[in-house]
Formats: structure tokens, sequence, C-alpha cells
């Protein structure tokens, strides 16, 4: 979550956490208005998490170029807008795998590991279009990964004219085999959720009424 100067910009860090807790949305708010200090996190355990993630991503690309696809990788240091630029540039282009793809729409920003080509028409690309696969350590898929996968599916249906059938997730292995849910599945409660977001950082539902820390699985990992 965090404040442009038109708007405010929500992930789907941000509607996995207003599910699992209303107060989370409260404090990432509050940041992302300047009130309070983005919170100071020292975590090597989930360092050393994330470094395996991007080994396990890496690894899968590579997969996929051994396969002789087309492939791009979308730099990180970059403004938001030039790295949606470059990958609604990339789409097309028609190219078979963009990594770390930026998505944007309706206030809603996205970063998807992997877009990959499909052979299914679309209204803005012609006679193809892309689905979303996220790299995922864990082999249990929890419902804030399938809330993030329909956003990114969500955001980039509006971007090429159709939105994705599938959506995939990679677990680690020799195959690299992809989990596959179908979209239509879940959309409505992904809705409802994002639907439930919007409203509460959109009509001040936190001006003047506290919330309360209940413990959770959410929340800031502050340094002792």
């Amino acid at each position: 979550m965090k404040t442009t100067p038109d708007r405010l910009e929500l992930s789907a860090s941000d509607l996995a956490n207003h599910l699992g807790c209303r107060h989370l949305t409260l404090l990432d708010l509050a940041v992302a208005r300047g009130e309070l200090p983005a919170p100071a996190c020292t975590d090597l355990a989930l360092e050393a998490l994330q470094e395996r993630g991007a080994q396990h991503e890496t690894a899968y690309v590579e997969h996929l170029r051994a396969q002789g696809l087309s492939i791009t990788r979308l730099p990180d240091s970059i403004s938001t807008q030039a790295a949606f630029e470059q990958t609604c540039a990339a789409m097309r282009e028609g190219l078979d795998v963009i990594v770390q793809a930026t998505l944007l729409g309706h206030g809603w920003l996205g970063r998807a590991d992997v877009l990959r080509r499909v052979q299914t028409p679309s209204q803005n690309l012609g006679d193809y279009s892309y689905e979303v696969l996220d790299t995922k350590l864990a082999r249990e898929k929890r419902g804030r990964t399938i809330l993030q996968l329909c956003l990114y599916s969500d955001v980039l249906g509006e971007i090429q004219g159709r939105r994705p059938e599938w959506m995939h997730v990679v677990p680690p292995g020799v195959e690299f085999q992809p989990e596959s849910f179908r979209a239509d599945d879940y959309m409505a409660y992904y809705r409802l959720v994002r639907r439930r977001l919007e409203t509460a950082v959109g009509s001040g539902w936190w001006a003047g009424k506290a919330t309360y820390p209940d413990p959770c699985d959410q929340g800031y990992r502050v340094r002792s």
C-alpha cells in the first residue's frame, strides 16, 4: 500500500492482509499516509526464505529457456509506470515468457513472477493472450496465494482484453509441473474481499475508529 499524487495504490499483499487482520490495514494505511514510520524489520529466516524463492524462480525460468522459449526479465530498478509500460510492450511483442511483470489497473498494483503466452485469443493482443504463474516453495496452497493469483489475473485481463481462464502455481521439482486453478472458481470470493478492502480504505472507517490488535498470523515483525 502506498500513496501516489492522485490515488492510494493497493497490492495483493494488502488484500491478503485485510482478510487476515483489519488492524494491519489500519497500520499500513497510516504508514502510507505518513502518519507512522515504516516498521524496522530484521528476520534472517525470512531473508533466507526469500533467497530460496528467488533461486526457485530462476531455476524455473532456466527450465523454460531450455525449451527454446523467448524470455524477457523486466528490471526492478525503474519506476512502476516505466515497468508497466515495458510489460505491455513485451506482451504486444508476443514473447513467450515475461518474468517479473508489472500490472497496473484501477488503483491496483501487481508484480507477477511469470506471464506465459497461451494460444487463446484476446481483444487487445490478437490470436494469443497470457496467463499468470507464481513460483512458490510451499506445496500447500494458502488462501492468500489464490487471492494473489486472482488479482493478477483480473488486472491482466483488463490489460489484454480477456481474463485468463487458468492461473498456476509452480512448486519445486525436477519437471516444475504447475498446479493449475480455474480462475472463475475463485473470482466471486476474490471480488468480495477486494470490495471490502476498497470500501474500508475509501470510506474513512479508520478515522476516529480504533481497531484492536488481536493476536493472529498477520502483522509486522519489529526489531527488538
